[in-house]
């Protein structure tokens, strides 16, 4: 394999897939780069085994061929070069790069050592809006649970109804979710848990103005097509979990509060909340609500008094202070309002501001208030 390559593009290539290559695995081929030359073409791949990523670029192609070589020293070697030309060759599973006066030597891996990534037929693709699916990812993406107890969990649930696609993700503490009436994927009914691995990645590389992204559904698979970049990851198994029943019906008494002013309150009240439950007691009353965490471990408390409107019941209900900012962090506009019931049930929290085509709302579960 030989070929000519500006350093630019090629570090801008490696730089993508490092985030997919596992820090430590027990196959050490998949702490690789695979290349793959053919024509003007280069495509580098790499794998966890369950999502998987291929980045291509032009280059000057002297002689085709293939070798993996290690991804983290490959691309700390490129990073640091400067900006001259690089020419790239290989030699029974050796590879040498030259930039300018420099030459730069490593012993790789032959191709045939690195798992066979799966087919991409891009003909089955279905093209969506990447700003709006981006846009829905990371509505959900943060309540994804991290309890491997509950594999089913540590996904997003995208199903498509007659209302369009659901995008859902819950940790039993939590749950969001998006519906899009303009987006379908998939026949009336059909659910898939895609990992978050792969849609975290997927946003990155979307970058603010993705244009269209193509995707592709297997048997056991989702495959993400992007301009010089495709990503392949395994799905969950299912089923997920019924969701709905723990959405409360019932939510008639509504507080209305100005966003950016809340989570900043709860933001420097948490500074003093207990360091395991992070709880923080919402006391409402008429048009005014009191924030109060306590720290018994160096007898700290914080009380802060903000102006809301709210005309039902005086209630008081301990909520997780990170849950609160992490669902104000995905809440557009100005003002949000709480649908509370009980102290003890359910809060839907939803912003007031609406996005044509589009719903959305974050459930979160109280805390049991510390004496």
């Amino acid at each position: 394999m030989k070929f000519k390559t500006d350093r630019a593009t090629l570090h801008q290539a490696a730089s993508k897939l490092l985030s997919i290559v596992p820090p430590k695995s027990t196959l050490p081929i998949l702490s690789n780069i695979l290349f793959e030359l053919d024509k003007m073409k280069l495509s580098l791949k790499v794998t966890d085994l369950d999502v998987s990523m291929t980045s291509t670029i032009d280059v000057e192609t002297q002689k085709g061929g293939a070798i993996a070589v290690p991804a983290k020293v490959f691309y700390e070697i490129v990073r640091e070069l400067p900006d001259f030309e690089l020419e790239i060759s290989t030699f029974e599973n050796r590879m040498e790069i030259k930039c300018g006066s420099g030459i730069y030597k490593m012993s790789g891996f032959p191709p045939d050592d690195f798992p066979k990534l799966p087919d991409v037929h891009i003909g089955r693709q279905v093209k969506m809006d990447g700003k709006i699916l981006a846009r829905m990812i990371k509505k959900v993406l943060f309540a994804v649970s991290r309890d491997e107890t509950r594999p089913a969990l540590n996904g997003i649930l995208w199903h498509t109804t007659e209302e369009g696609l659901n995008m859902v993700a819950t940790d039993g503490h939590r749950l969001a979710k998006i519906i899009r009436a303009d987006f379908k994927i998939s026949g009336s009914g059909k659910d898939i848990i895609v990992p978050p691995k792969v849609l975290d990645n997927l946003v990155k590389l979307m970058g603010d103005d993705p244009g269209e992204i193509g995707i592709i559904i297997n048997e056991g698979s989702i495959i993400f097509i992007l301009e010089g970049a495709i990503l392949t990851s395994r799905l969950l198994e299912g089923p997920y979990p019924n969701y709905e029943q723990v959405i409360p019906k019932e939510n008639s008494k509504k507080v209305f509060i100005d966003k950016e002013i809340l989570q900043a309150a709860v933001r420097r009240v948490a500074i003093l909340s207990n360091s395991l439950t992070h709880q923080v007691k919402f006391s409402l009353k008429s048009d005014e609500l009191e924030l109060l965490a306590t720290n018994f471990d160096f007898g700290g408390e914080a009380k802060e008094n903000l102006k809301i409107i709210y005309g039902a019941d005086e209630m008081e209900i301990g909520y997780n202070a990170n849950y609160i900012l992490d669902i104000l962090k995905q809440a557009d506009g100005n003002e949000i309002v709480f649908e509370l019931n009980t102290s003890t049930t359910a809060a839907i929290i939803k912003s007031t501001q609406k996005e044509e085509g589009e719903s959305y709302f974050f459930l979160v579960m109280p805390l049991r208030l510390l004496d």
